[in-house]
């Protein structure tokens, strides 16, 4: 239509095939036809009618996205469809090849065995804890750091050596190989330089934990505020690694009776060293969980070791590399704007499909958060997701009190009070969102 338009503005077939970067053969080929009387849309041809029909393209899908669709199956495979098809017939109408169904599956958008893991959800304060930690790192004080332990690390030896990759063949890597034990190590990355802190730790106590911060705060002046952002591990907030803070900043510890007062004692600006926690399921939040990733790519997945030895000396190694030729400032920029969308979108996809695998304990974190999103986050959510998620929370009600009525006999006594509690959280959550509504 474009080389319509142009040649029949009296461009040349030269000037046409440069404006729209065709070849001038393409350009003239199509000047005949116009010329000729032809147009745009090809003219019918001859030719049989498809036999496989819109209605049976539809039947091959619905018959695709079925889950568990016979006993201990959890999903179809092409192959396997198409033996079905054969031994049952009557289902189609017509037999059916292993590439016809894959035509009629990628031709709808189908992508076929995709799939991508995620990390939902469940606190129902995530987005206040991840905004401190947010905060902080843009905040950017001189003395961040990030700090996690990696644990697990396993030394495996191959049995037989590597062959390297040549002008004509990959490298070749044995499959088998030998478990010689693990490595758990300690890393702390300094933001600003994005130098890191490693030591190879037996276990990952508190006792243990403690008496590496304390090795890592002793490179620092006395003086110096120093920052830490790690996750909710209990070593992390233990009475004895309390104590160990205590003893860094020269203050006396307070009476703490519970994990929640000591995390808010460890939090507290009014000492030395300031912890930030991150929110439950908000690991990727940590910038050491980077620096973990580098170090499994550039320096152990591809290695054979002999011995727990070896393994470390080759982590304690890569780390003096990365700190001598690699280390760069690490600076965040995602704001987690789009997350709060997300977590709306997935409960309405879930309710909406009305999956097994709900259960009573997710629902309720679920329901918290979104009940935690309506009163504090609200003006951050598209408003066309609230009043959709009132419609499946409506809609999807027989569903909801299914889940919350199924008992286990497996469960504990308190579990009927935890059910109540859900239930109230579901219809909170219907209310709360027809006053929202009301309001907007």
């Amino acid at each position: 239509m474009q080389m319509m338009v142009l040649l029949n503005n009296q461009y040349s077939v030269l000037a046409v095939s440069l404006i729209l970067r065709l070849h001038p053969k393409t350009v003239s080929f199509w000047n005949n036809r116009f010329q000729a009387g032809g147009g745009v849309q090809d003219l019918s041809r001859s030719g049989r009618p498809p036999k496989i029909t819109f209605e049976i393209v539809q039947k091959v899908i619905a018959f695709y996205c079925q889950q568990n669709p016979l006993p201990g199956c959890s999903n179809w495979s092409i192959r396997w469809m198409a033996v079905y098809f054969q031994k049952h017939p009557e289902y189609l109408g017509v037999s059916i090849s292993a590439s016809s169904i894959r035509r009629c599956l990628t031709s709808n958008k189908f992508r076929l065995y995709h799939r991508k893991y995620f990390l939902q959800i469940c606190d129902p304060f995530f987005f206040e804890k991840m905004e401190k930690i947010l905060w902080i790192y843009k905040l950017n004080p001189e003395y961040l750091f990030c700090l996690d332990e990696c644990t697990g690390l396993q030394a495996l030896e191959r049995t037989a050596p590597s062959l390297p990759a040549d002008s004509i063949r990959p490298e070749y890597r044995e499959f088998e190989y030998v478990r010689h034990g693990t490595v758990s190590i300690i890393s702390i990355l300094e933001k600003r330089s994005g130098k890191v802190y490693t030591e190879c730790i037996p276990d990952h106590t508190s006792v243990t934990i403690i008496n590496s911060v304390k090795k890592h705060a002793a490179h620092y002046d006395s003086s110096k505020t120093l920052h830490y952002v790690c996750d909710n591990y209990s070593s992390h907030s233990t009475e004895g690694f309390c104590q160990g803070i205590a003893e860094l900043c020269n203050i006396p510890l307070p009476r703490l009776k519970t994990a929640y007062d000591r995390k808010q004692w460890l939090e507290s600006d009014n000492k030395r060293i300031i912890f930030h926690f991150l929110p439950t399921h908000g690991s990727w939040l940590n910038l050491i969980e980077i620096w973990f990733a580098i170090l499994q790519q550039k320096a152990l997945s591809k290695e054979s070791f002999s011995s727990i030895n070896q393994l470390e000396n080759s982590i304690l190694d890569f780390t003096e590399t990365w700190n001598t030729h690699f280390a760069h400032p690490f600076n965040w920029k995602y704001s987690g704007e789009d997350l709060y969308d997300k977590v709306v979108c997935r409960l309405i996809r879930w309710l909406e499909l009305e999956t097994s695998q709900m259960t009573v304990k997710f629902l309720g974190k679920q329901l918290k958060l979104m009940n935690n999103l309506l009163t504090n986050h609200h003006s951050k959510i598209t408003g066309s997701l609230w009043i959709k998620l009132q419609k499946t929370l409506n809609d999807k009600r027989k569903y909801v009190l299914k889940i919350i009525n199924t008992v286990d006999p497996d469960e504990k006594k308190n579990a009927q009070l935890k059910r109540q509690e859900v239930l109230a959280l579901y219809l909170a959550s219907i209310e709360q969102l027809v006053v929202s509504k009301r309001a907007a």
